[in-house]
């Protein structure tokens, strides 16, 4: 099961965290508000992740992006594959 990790600087341009390559669970920590969605995810249509918020996806396949509503927020990523 492969393991990997990622840190992002995520703008308010859409930006891809994972490619939907089939993990088993994805694992996110924001440090900054930031919205969790699909391509066209914005302020407001994605999921809302506070400053410290954790979020795990279990069994995902599709790609996953994130936005910030302004500025420049960080989001760490880890990925556990099958």
């Amino acid at each position: 099961m492969a393991l990997t990790t990622a840190q992002y600087s995520i703008t308010t341009t859409p930006t891809m965290i994972y490619a939907g390559d089939g993990a088993n669970e994805i694992h996110l920590h924001t440090a900054g508000v930031l919205y969790i969605g699909d391509s066209t995810v914005s302020s407001t249509t994605g999921l809302r992740m506070d400053n410290g918020d954790k979020l795990t996806f279990s069994l995902h396949e599709s790609p996953v992006y994130a936005v910030a509503a302004s500025g420049s927020q960080t989001l760490y990523v880890m990925v556990i594959g099958k």
